[in-house]
């Protein structure tokens, strides 16, 4: 197994974790009293570990959307664009 493999598997199961934690405490007297405590344990490290990729996915997000992330030309490309579609809507608008 692959250690991309494992941090999907992992995404997936903090990703339910609150759901099972729900579970687990609405149906606690089907599991084993001795491992209760520490299957609830570890599915609220699996909820923290869910919101830290949330924040850390987010704060990713943030520093694709800053500049330096596309090139120069592009920037360029589409400002020029803009300017010469506004120019030329305003030259057919004078001519009419």
């Amino acid at each position: 197994m692959t250690l991309e493999d494992l941090e999907r598997d992992a995404r997936f199961v903090a990703k339910n974790a609150k759901h099972n934690l729900k579970l687990v405490k609405q149906q606690a007297e089907v599991i084993d009293p001795a491992k209760l405590a520490s299957n609830i344990k570890w599915l609220e490290m699996m909820i923290a570990l869910h919101q830290k990729d949330l924040a850390a996915a987010k704060v990713q997000m943030k520093k694709a959307r800053l500049a330096g992330r596309t090139s120069l030309r592009t920037r360029l490309k589409y400002l020029v664009a803009s300017i010469l579609r506004d120019e030329r809507s305003k030259g057919k608008g004078d001519a009419a």
